[in-house]
């Protein structure tokens, strides 16, 4: 009786964990399932301007503001990542999609394990440091509704960065990875600060200002 006890709760416990593993967030399934192309398309090229505005503020001594939309984001995500970067994820993931909330911003994507797979959701709070650095607090990720390692996904983060040399150093904050980036020069004599990094629902308001290095 106790064996047989044992092992119906090993199948509970199995059947449990492959439900959780396999559960989707609310906003991550409304976040896929838009389908109307056109406005994909269009928020993807309001993303691309975003990104412009960016660059070119990078490149122009003086205060700059940019804000992007989490629906600008989702359609670059959705159309203009694939499109001209195919090969900009990592192996296995797909579909990422973002939610910006004023707590911070969650994003996902579906992931293939073995015969299996599922949706991997990572919570990342944003700021600006007080050496005017971009920093990205990792709060927790998960598998479904299970808790997903943490190293795996700062391996990911930090091959990423590596990949696109973009200057990256690890710290941390009561017990939670930081990821701190510094932009570099620009066009050799301008230093980029960030000053502002303000999170509302549904939008980032990023500012700062660029200076020429004496």
């Amino acid at each position: 009786m106790l064996a047989a006890l044992a092992v119906v709760s090993l199948v509970g416990v199995g059947v449990w964990l492959f439900w959780a593993a396999r559960q989707v967030p609310d906003w991550y399934a409304e976040a896929v399932a838009v389908d109307d192309s056109a406005a994909i398309e269009k928020a993807s090229d309001q993303m691309e301007q975003r990104i412009a505005e960016l660059i070119s503020a990078f490149e122009t001594t003086g205060r700059w503001e940019v804000l992007i939309t989490e629906e600008q984001i989702n359609g670059w995500l959705s159309h203009g990542l694939p499109k001209k970067h195919p090969d900009a994820l990592p192996n296995g993931l797909t579909d990422p999609r973002v939610k910006i909330e004023p707590d911070g911003v969650t994003g996902a994507g579906h992931v293939e394990l073995g015969a299996a797979g599922g949706v991997v959701s990572l919570k990342v709070d944003f700021y600006a440091t007080e050496e005017h650095c971009l920093a990205a607090r990792i709060r927790k990720a998960r598998l479904g509704r299970m808790p997903w390692p943490l190293n795996r996904v700062l391996e990911e983060i930090s091959g990423a960065a590596k990949r696109s040399e973009v200057p990256l150093a690890w710290r941390e904050v009561e017990g939670d990875p930081v990821a701190v980036i510094r932009i570099p020069l620009v066009e050799g004599d301008k230093r980029v600060h960030i000053e502002t990094l303000k999170l509302d629902h549904g939008k980032l308001l990023v500012g700062g200002v660029t200076e020429r290095v004496k």
